[in-house]
C-alpha cells in the first residue's frame, strides 16, 4: 500500500456530479428537477487496492449507471431506493452491492452515503487466499446482504472507514492495509457467493508447520503494511486454517498475534522516545488508529498507560 490520493469537491450541477463519479470508475447520469435543491459533495480517498468515498447529496434526485469495480453502498441517512436486475429495496442503513456489468438505478432524497470500492482483481486475490483455492473466481449471487446481522456488520465496517478518513489515520500504511483486509473480508462474508469453498483437513504436523511459517513471516514483516491475508499466503494456509493453527499454538488468532508483535514494537519505541512524542501518531504508525484502544491494550500488557511510560 503506497500511493494515496484524496478528492474533495462539490457541485449543484447534475452533469458535474456525473463527472465526479467517473473518477470512481463509474458511468452515471444524475437527474434532478431544477427546483429540487440538488447538491453533491464528495470526499474520497483512493489507495491502489481500494477506495472509500463519502457523499452528501441534497434534494430530490435519481441516477442510473454502473461501476467498473465492486461498489458497496452504505446509506447512513436519508431516503434511498435502488433497483438492480429487477430487484428493488430500500438502502437506508441496509448496505447493498453494485457488481460490475449490472445496471443500477436509484431514487433518493437528502442522502448521506459511504461507498467502498474494491477491484475485481484484488477481491479475487483475497478470496483465493481466504478460501485456499487458487482458481476461485468471485461471483456474487445478489446485491443484498445475507441478512440483517450481515447488513449491520457491513455498515459498521463502512462507517469505521469513513471515520478513519475524518481522523486522518488513513494516511498510515499499516492502518490502510488493515482496513482493506477488513472491508474485503466483510464483502466476502456479508454478500452471497455463488461458489462453495470448502476447507481441507490438516494434520497436526502440517498445522504446526504453518504456524511456524506464519510466526516467522509476522516477526520479519510486522513493520510493513501486511495483513493476515499475507500471513496466510506465506504460511500456505487458508484463513480458517491459519487461525486454527494460531489458536492451537499461541492461544490467539493470527490477527491477535500480529497486533501483539506490533504492540511490542510500539512499546520498544515508547521506551526510546522523547516525552514530547505524539502518541496518536506513534500508535497509528504501528497500525492502531484508535489511540484509546491502543492505550487500553498497552496498559493491559505492560501495567501502565503509554503516556506514563513516555514520561519515565
Amino acid at each position: 500500500m503506497s500511493e494515496l490520493t484524496r478528492l474533495r469537491s462539490s457541485t449543484s450541477d447534475p452533469a458535474e456530479a456525473d463527472a465526479l463519479l467517473a473518477a470512481s470508475g463509474g458511468r452515471f447520469a444524475f437527474a434532478s428537477e431544477p427546483d429540487a435543491g440538488f447538491s453533491f459533495e464528495v470526499d474520497q480517498i483512493v489507495d491502489p487496492s481500494f477506495s472509500v468515498a463519502r457523499y452528501t447529496i441534497g434534494g430530490e434526485w435519481e441516477t442510473s449507471g454502473e461501476f467498473e469495480d465492486f461498489c458497496i453502498v452504505s446509506v447512513t441517512d436519508g431516503a434511498y431506493r435502488w433497483e438492480i436486475d429487477g430487484t428493488r429495496a430500500s438502502a437506508t442503513r441496509a448496505p447493498f452491492l453494485i457488481r460490475p456489468g449490472h445496471d443500477f438505478m436509484c431514487e433518493a432524497e437528502g442522502s448521506d452515503i459511504v461507498n467502498v470500492y474494491l477491484s475485481p482483481a484484488t477481491l479475487r486475490d483475497v478470496a483465493r487466499t481466504t478460501f485456499g483455492d487458487e482458481h476461485l473466481e468471485v461471483v456474487f449471487d445478489s446485491a443484498s446482504t445475507l441478512g440483517p446481522s450481515h447488513s449491520e456488520y457491513m455498515l459498521t465496517a463502512a462507517t469505521v472507514a469513513a471515520e478513519y478518513m475524518d481522523a486522518g489515520t488513513f494516511r498510515h500504511p499499516l492502518v490502510r492495509a488493515s482496513l482493506f483486509h477488513t472491508l474485503a473480508l466483510a464483502a466476502l462474508k456479508c454478500f452471497p457467493l455463488s461458489t462453495d469453498p470448502r476447507e481441507k483437513n490438516v494434520t497436526p504436523a502440517g498445522q504446526l508447520s504453518r504456524f511456524r511459517r506464519g510466526v516467522r513471516f509476522i516477526e520479519d514483516h510486522a513493520s510493513l503494511p501486511i495483513t493476515v491475508l499475507d500471513v496466510a499466503e506465506a504460511a500456505g494456509a487458508t484463513m480458517a486454517q491459519l487461525d486454527a493453527a494460531f489458536r492451537t499454538h499461541a492461544s490467539t488468532s493470527a490477527r491477535g498475534y500480529l497486533q501483539r508483535v506490533r504492540l511490542s514494537a510500539a512499546h520498544d519505541e515508547i521506551a526510546a522516545s522523547d516525552p514530547a512524542t505524539d502518541l496518536v501518531e506513534l500508535a497509528a504508525r504501528w497500525g492502531f488508529p484508535d489511540v484509546e484502544r491502543f492505550s487500553r491494550r498497552y496498559r493491559s500488557e505492560y501495567g501502565e498507560a503509554p503516556g506514563s511510560a513516555l514520561l519515565r
